[in-house]
């Protein structure tokens, strides 16, 4: 079991580094929220405070409500994770600690963001150029500059993959075996 504490343990502080060397690069480089620089033909770094959840949801919550939902829910997400899922991995199983290491990474990356700045900074501007009216789903238009995909960072990145991971494992492993039930006396 120590072995699956260190793997989670051991990405976790990975994702966290990651994620929070990456922002403070973001800050240091771009400097003021909307500025923008082309990365890739497809990729542009954009500084963007997110005051919300995923997407930005949220964000017209009143600030006491607001800040105090988004750092008591992935203290809360982490704890119903730990006694649901991490608790009861098993040593044969390889992809579950890691999908875990980078939700604990990916959460703490943020919520060390919003308890540093109050919100969370976001930095990747994925989008793809389109000269037409309409985008495909969950990618907006910003001005004529193609569709775009809302701002995200490294703490995003891992929580994603690891939900993909979790699909995955769910797929291969089947549905877990139900417990044995002991023979009782009336």
């Amino acid at each position: 079991m120590s072995r699956i504490y260190a793997i989670i343990l051991c990405l976790g502080s990975l994702v966290i580094s990651l994620d929070q060397w990456t922002k403070n690069l973001a800050i240091e480089t771009l400097k003021t929220e909307g500025t923008s620089i082309p990365f890739l033909s497809w990729f542009n770094w954009t500084l963007v405070h997110n005051h919300g959840a995923a997407f930005g949801m949220l964000r017209n919550l009143p600030d006491s409500v607001r800040v105090t939902f988004f750092i008591v829910m992935p203290l809360a997400v982490l704890t119903i994770l730990w006694f649901t899922i991490v608790r009861h991995i098993k040593p044969i199983q390889k992809i579950t600690p890691v999908a875990m290491g980078l939700v604990l990474g990916g959460a703490l990356g943020n919520l060390i963001d919003r308890i540093r700045f109050g919100y969370v900074i976001d930095f990747v501007d994925w989008f793809y150029p389109s000269s037409g009216d309409s985008c495909i789903p969950l990618f907006y238009r910003i001005g004529g500059s193609g569709c775009h995909w809302p701002v995200f960072n490294v703490a995003d990145i891992a929580i994603n993959i690891a939900v993909v991971l979790l699909i995955i494992d769910s797929f291969k492993n089947g549905s877990p075996e139900p417990a044995p039930q002991k023979n009782s006396c009336f």
